[in-house]
């Protein structure tokens, strides 16, 4: 469902109550959740160059977390526990993701690629490195 909103917002160019509304019925309170986070700019693309890598960000309660759109898959522990317990659908930073794509209301970095370490080191886990 947030797929077909999101492809209606893009051809729409605005999201319509109707298209909140969908996303209310089906997210519950996690849509709103989602689109305060869109409205205070909290959803960052990271843009690597010259690999074209692309990195998303966004910024919850309790912290920052990386999204990964094309896999649908979130960082943060309610994804963890709620959306792979199959508890939830998704969780409100992914919404957000998708909703901040569509209406490309997002930060966005341009970053050198011998950058991407760096940045993506802070969403892995605590000794993920060693061997």
């Amino acid at each position: 469902m947030l797929k077909k909103v999101c492809r209606d917002l893009r051809q729409a160019g605005t999201l319509t109550d109707e298209m909140k509304t969908v996303l209310s019925q089906t997210f519950q309170k996690r849509s709103d959740q989602a689109l305060v986070l869109v409205e205070e700019g909290k959803v960052t693309r990271f843009k690597f160059g010259p690999s074209g890598r692309t990195v998303w960000a966004v910024a919850g309660r309790k912290g920052e977390y990386q999204v990964l759109p094309e896999s649908m898959f979130c960082t943060c522990d309610d994804y963890y526990f709620r959306v792979m317990g199959r508890k939830k659908q998704l969780c409100y930073h992914l919404i957000a993701q998708q909703l901040a794509e569509a209406t490309g209301r997002h930060r966005s970095d341009s970053l050198r690629d011998a950058d991407y370490e760096v940045v993506t080191a802070r969403w892995k886990p605590a000794g993920a490195d060693r061997t």
